[in-house]
């Protein structure tokens, strides 16, 4: 349970991070005449909180083959897409420039799932081989290799 928290929190600030970039980048692109308050710093918080739910929810303690880890990443993509646009767009009118901008969101929630997945790819990855590289000379100090 404690590594699965670890998990989530590592998910959680690099969502956070990546959010923040994401932030900048489509609002550079639709509304760069605006500007925001220091509320403004919550919103990533809150958006990366959002989106460890779905990761919560969707959680197994069983090995998941390689086309069940795909489909529940898929439901949890879409449930992160649908979550932030709905709090984003929550009351406001449809319109061309809505749905233009939620079109943005959207893809900007696509980039930031795959990168934050890819990070954290890398980060196991590396972990993997310095684990795999203390029991390689674990055993080789011990006669075992």
């Amino acid at each position: 349970m404690k590594e699965r928290i670890i998990e989530m929190a590592r998910s959680y600030f690099i969502s956070v991070t990546l959010i923040n970039v994401a932030i900048f980048v489509t609002g550079t692109l639709f509304r760069p005449e605006q500007t925001m308050g220091y509320e403004a710093f919550l919103s990533p918080l809150l958006f990366g909180f959002l989106t460890v739910i779905p990761t919560m929810i969707l959680y197994s303690k069983k090995e998941l083959t390689v086309r069940q880890l795909l489909c529940r990443k898929a439901i949890q993509l879409l449930l992160d897409i649908v979550i932030v646009i709905a709090v984003i767009f929550a009351g406001n009118d449809m319109n061309r420039e809505t749905i233009i901008a939620a079109v943005g969101v959207a893809v900007s929630i696509v980039v930031v799932f795959v990168a934050v997945h890819v990070i954290e790819w890398m980060l196991e990855r590396r972990t993997a081989r310095e684990l795999t590289e203390q029991l390689a000379a674990f055993q080789k100090r011990n006669g075992e290799f």
